[in-house]
């Protein structure tokens, strides 16, 4: 299981450079497609946190899994109007 662990944290370290440099690159766009087009990069960057954080300790860290989810959320929002995400980002933090 280390085996895979580690492999599976190389991957996404690869992922999150990867996903990183495109976030940089979308900077120069501007505009709503370009806030749009950054907003699904950052989304992306989460969700490696979010592997990373779930794979790489023993023990899942809980306050950062909450920071984690509200982060995700906040960003989910966007895509998602209706849904009252923001809302439901704060219970999770409060």
């Amino acid at each position: 299981m280390e085996k895979r662990k580690k492999r599976i944290l190389e991957l996404i370290n690869e992922a999150h450079h990867t996903i990183e440099g495109g976030h940089q690159e979308l900077r120069a766009l501007k505009g709503e497609e370009g806030k749009m087009k950054r907003q699904r990069f950052l989304l992306a960057d989460m969700a490696c946190h979010l592997v990373q954080d779930a794979i790489d300790h023993e023990k899942m860290d809980i306050e950062s899994l909450k920071n984690r989810l509200y982060a995700i959320l906040v960003v989910c929002d966007e895509f998602l109007p209706d849904k009252d995400l923001k809302l439901k980002a704060n219970e999770i933090i409060s």
